[in-house]
C-alpha cells in the first residue's frame, strides 16, 4: 500500500483529488450560483498569490556569502559531504566536521580546486569530549568571522533495527548518543558562536519523527526526540536573533539504508537475539521480513539525494528559510499527510497494507498467546462430601 502511494504520489499531480471526485468539477459548472462561483474564485486567486509570493521570496538570498562561516557534522559522506561541496561552490568558509581522517581527506581532496576555505576537525558527536575538543578550534578559528553563521546537525545512524522484542536497551541508547545527544552536544557547544552572528542552527530530523514505523524503534525514538529538542530551542533561542530549522527528509538512498550494510547488521542482530525470542519469531519470519525491509528501502527511497542538500543550503542561505522542510514525495505525499490522521485509522492503513503486500507474521505468536480452550475438571462428590463435612 505505502509503495503503491508513494508511485501515484512520485507524479506531483497537484489536483489529483479531481480524480477521486470527478462529479465535483460537473458540480460547480451546473450550480449557476454565481455569488458561490465568486467567492470560490476568490480563494483560489488568493492561493496562487500565496504560492507565487512565497516562491518568490523563497528564491531571495543573503549576501556575503563568502563571510557566513558554517560547521556541518557527519561530513565523511552521504549528505553532510555534498553539502559541504555545495557550500564551498558558493565561496562560503566551512568546518567540516568528520568522524575519521580517511573521510577528512577524501573531502579535502575533492574540494582542493573549489573557491571556499575548508578546514577538516575531526569529531565524534557521541563524545563530550571530542565535541568540547572540536568547540574550542571553532572559538578561535571563527574570529575573523565574528562567530559562525550556521551549525548543520547532520550527523546520524540507523543502528540496530527491527522489532523491539529483539532489541536491548544498549542499542537504543547507541543511536540515542549519535542522532538525539549528539544533536543536543553540538548545538549547546557551539551556539554561543551562532549568537554572535545572530545566525542558523539547522538540524536533520526525518519522518520517522512524524509516524512511527515498525522495525525502526531506536531511530525513530532519537528523531522523536531530536524534533521535540529543536522545538524547545526555536523558542528560546528567537530572543537572540537565532533562528532554528528542522528537516524532514523521507527515505534516500544513502549509505544509512545500503541494501548490504542493512542485511549484514539484521544479520548480525539476529545471532543476539535471545532463543525463546527466535521460537516465537522464527527464522523464516526473520529472513521473509529481512529481504522485504532491504526490498523496500530500495524500492522506496529516492536517488535525488540533492533535494536535501538543496534544502539544508536553503536553510542556511535563503533570505526567509523554511522553519520546517518537508523533502521527497514520501515525506510531503505518504507520511506527513498520515500523520494528521487519527491514531486508529493511521494504523488500520499500516495493517491494511501489511495485508494486501503479504507481509510475513511471526510463526508462534498467535499459538502461544491464544486464548486458552476451557478443560473440564472431574471432582470426586465423595471428597467432596467429606471435605465440605469436616470443615
Amino acid at each position: 500500500l505505502i509503495l503503491g502511494i508513494s508511485s501515484a504520489m512520485s507524479f506531483n499531480s497537484g489536483f489529483l483529488w479531481l480524480a477521486l471526485y470527478p462529479g465535483v468539477p460537473y458540480a460547480i459548472y451546473h450550480l449557476r450560483d454565481i455569488s458561490f462561483l465568486w467567492g470560490l474564485g476568490a480563494v483560489v486567486l488568493v492561493w496562487l498569490l500565496y504560492v507565487i509570493i512565497q516562491k518568490m521570496l523563497s528564491l531571495l538570498e543573503i549576501d556575503d556569502l563568502e563571510k557566513r562561516a558554517v560547521f556541518i557534522t557527519g561530513c565523511d559522506t552521504g549528505f553532510g559531504n555534498l553539502l559541504t561541496i555545495k557550500c564551498l561552490e558558493r565561496g562560503m568558509p566551512v568546518f567540516a566536521g568528520c568522524l575519521t581522517e580517511k573521510g577528512a581527506e577524501a573531502l579535502r581532496k575533492t574540494a582542493e580546486f573549489l573557491p571556499g576555505k575548508l578546514e577538516t576537525i575531526i569529531v565524534d558527536v557521541a563524545s563530550d569530549e571530542s565535541v568540547a575538543k572540536a568547540a574550542a578550534y571553532l572559538e578561535k578559528a571563527t574570529e575573523q568571522y565574528g562567530g559562525l553563521h550556521g551549525v548543520v546537525n547532520n550527523a546520524g545512524i540507523v543502528g540496530s533495527s527491527f522489532f523491539d522484542d529483539m532489541l536491548t536497551t544498549k542499542d537504543y541508547k547507541c543511536v540515542a548518543e549519535v542522532n538525539t545527544f549528539g544533536v543536543i552536544r553540538v548545538t549547546q557547544a557551539t551556539k554561543h558562536l551562532v549568537k554572535k552572528t545572530r545566525g542558523r542552527i539547522v538540524t536533520v530530523a526525518s519522518i520517522c519523527a512524524r509516524v512511527g514505523i515498525m522495525g525502526l524503534g531506536p531511530y525513530t525514538v532519537s528523531k522523536f526526540a531530536v524534533s521535540g529538542y529543536c522545538e524547545v530551542i526555536r523558542q528560546e533561542l528567537r530572543y537572540f536573533g537565532v533562528s532554528v530549522h528542522i528537516l524532514e527528509p523521507g527515505f534516500f538512498r544513502t549509505p544509512l539504508i545500503d541494501e548490504k550494510i542493512v542485511q549484514a547488521r539484521l544479520d548480525e542482530m539476529w545471532k543476539t537475539v535471545p532463543e525463546v525470542i527466535k521460537e516465537e519469531y522464527g527464522e523464516k519470519f526473520f529472513k521473509a521480513s529481512r529481504e522485504r525491509a532491504t526490498e523496500m528501502l530500495h524500492k522506496i527511497g529516492s536517488p535525488h539525494v540533492h533535494l536535501v542538500v538543496d534544502a539544508y543550503f536553503h536553510a542556511l542561505t535563503a533570505r526567509f528559510p523554511h522553519l520546517r522542510y518537508q523533502i521527497g514525495n514520501d515525506s510531503k505525499f505518504l507520511f506527513i499527510p498520515l500523520s494528521y490522521l487519527p491514531t486508529g485509522a493511521r494504523d488500520a492503513l499500516f495493517a491494511l497494507g501489511e495485508k494486501i503486500s503479504g507481509a510475513p507474521v511471526p510463526e508462534n505468536a498467535l499459538q502461544k498467546y491464544a486464548t486458552p480452550k476451557a478443560t473440564s475438571i472431574l471432582i470426586d462428590d465423595s471428597k467432596s462430601t467429606s471435605s465440605n463435612g469436616s470443615a
